[in-house]
This record gives structure tokens, sequence and C-alpha cells, in this order.
């Protein structure tokens, strides 16, 4: 996955970089009519290339990375809910009790992620000073 953005700040061997947030409709919002604006985003990237505050960059993510992360964001809290549910279920034969427990196993899996996603994100770096 490859973005475009601008350096913020460097510091040590981590920029700072101002990207945009790319829309569903692919940066033609004049034509979907969606009222969607592109919004922007500051990332913490790997500053490989040697780039300074102002610089216009290239980042690069490996796309197995990205995957990798979508499938632990989508999937993991799923997985959890559907756990806790059938242990629940299983243990008090209550569908209500188990309904309760899943919920709280899915917003459980949200913490962990939350917890634990400084350690396990991909780290961009930049590439190309443009």
């Amino acid at each position: 996955m490859t973005q475009t953005g601008r350096v913020v700040s460097v510091s040590g061997s981590l920029a700072r970089v101002e990207v945009r947030r790319a829309s569903a409709c692919g940066e033609n919002c004049a034509m979907c009519k969606g009222g969607c604006m592109p919004t922007k985003h500051i990332a913490t990237v790997k500053n490989a290339a040697g780039a300074k505050a102002g610089d216009m960059v290239r980042i690069d993510t490996s796309d197995k990375d990205v995957l990798k992360s979508a499938l632990l964001v989508y999937f993991l809290p799923v997985l959890i809910l559907f756990v806790c549910y059938g242990i629940a279920f299983a243990v008090s034969c209550s569908k209500m009790i188990a309904i309760v427990v899943g919920i709280l196993g899915l917003a459980s899996g949200f913490f962990i992620l939350r917890a634990v996603d400084k350690k396990i994100a991909p780290m961009p770096e930049i590439t190309k000073v443009l």
C-alpha cells in the first residue's frame, strides 16, 4: 500500500506525516454526491529516506501487513464473541446470559486490540522524498 503525504515533524528515526484518507468514491466526491470530505490523518512512520519537515514523501506499507491488521481488527473480536457466547450457553443454558457474556466478550476483544495495538501494528516507512 502506497500513500503520499507531507512531513510535519521529524524526531530521530521517526517522522510524523500528514496523509489524506481515501474516500469510498475514490477521491471523486463531486461525482458521487455522497457529501464525503477527504480528511487528513497524522501517522508516525520510519524515516528511512531522511526526509525533513515540509517534504512531500511516499509512504509504503506491505499489503501483507495491511491484510493481517485488518484480519485482526475485524475477525478477532467476533471470534471472541462467539467463543464467549458458546461457553456461557454451555455453562448456564440461558440464551440471555449467553448473549450478555458474548457482548462482553466482543467489548473485551476491542479492549485487548487497543492495548496491544502499538506493539503489533506494522510501522510504515518513508521510501522516497518527492
